[in-house]
């Protein structure tokens, strides 16, 4: 059973977080550069993997506006499994 992570936002906050993590997921993330003696740290801590940030947004989503947002993600059953060593 799926939890809404975010039952208090609203659906343009949601909207706003879901652009912002799609574009964290195609631009990357730099955690460590060098380049002229300066050197800059980024970090996404205390986040998870970009895909399930993207499924429990889509999920509230679909809570809160169940015409735009379909249950996609969570209507079949997983028929197969992958393992990933991370």
């Amino acid at each position: 059973m799926p939890v809404d992570y975010y039952p208090n936002r609203s659906q343009e906050e949601l909207e706003a977080m879901l652009t912002a993590v799609q574009e964290r997921q195609t631009k990357g993330a730099v955690f460590f550069t060098t380049g002229a003696g300066i050197q800059s740290q980024r970090s996404f801590q205390g986040s998870s993997r970009v895909e399930v940030e993207i499924r429990r947004i889509l999920y509230s989503l679909h809570l809160k506006n169940s015409a735009d947002y379909p249950n996609d993600p969570y209507a079949g059953r997983i028929r197969r499994t992958r393992a990933r060593y991370v």
